[in-house]
């Protein structure tokens, strides 16, 4: 299991939501800003010379704490 910590990771993301919303026309917009975002960091990890094993993996396992947290909120 890789460590993550859920209340910082909680803050980073209602401030990218904030920004998102702010300067994206609609979801559609900040959904490819999202996912142009994930490729470039995708990017200056490899060129940093850090290999993902099993990105899948650990795409799941994050899922799975997002998850987690929202329906904890509920």
């Amino acid at each position: 299991m890789i460590g993550i910590d859920i209340d910082r990771l909680t803050k980073i993301d209602r401030k990218v939501t904030k920004l998102l919303k702010r300067e994206c026309r609609d979801a559609v917009e900040a959904m490819y800003a999202l996912k142009a975002t994930l490729h470039l960091l995708r990017r200056e990890l490899i060129e940093g010379g850090i290999v993902l094993d099993n990105e899948a993996e650990l795409d799941d396992e994050l899922t799975g704490l997002i998850d987690e947290v929202i329906n904890e909120g509920e």
